[in-house]
């Protein structure tokens, strides 16, 4: 097999999911939001501190789902799913 060398992925993660209900139809139009969770130490407080970092949002597909391509490898990420459709 042939491995192609392609420097856009290089050092990407794509993150992939689905979003369905509980009896497994898929979630169609649903909100996807991406968040960076950023860690900072307070000196004055002498704790750390999460905030959230908004990246990036998405709508789900006909499948429910959803494709985020990261960059930054060594940081933690939140996922928010947003139902429209109210079922």
């Amino acid at each position: 097999m042939k491995q192609e060398y392609n420097e856009y992925f290089r050092g990407k993660v794509l993150i992939q999911g689905y979003v369905h209900y509980r009896d497994g139809s898929p979630v169609h139009g649903a909100i996807v939001i991406l968040e960076k969770i950023s860690c900072e130490y307070n000196e004055a407080l002498q704790e750390e501190q999460n905030q959230t970092i908004h990246i990036a949002d998405s709508v789900t597909g006909n499948n429910g789902e959803f494709c985020f391509v990261i960059t930054d490898k060594s940081s933690y990420y939140k996922i928010k799913v947003f139902d429209n459709n109210h079922r």
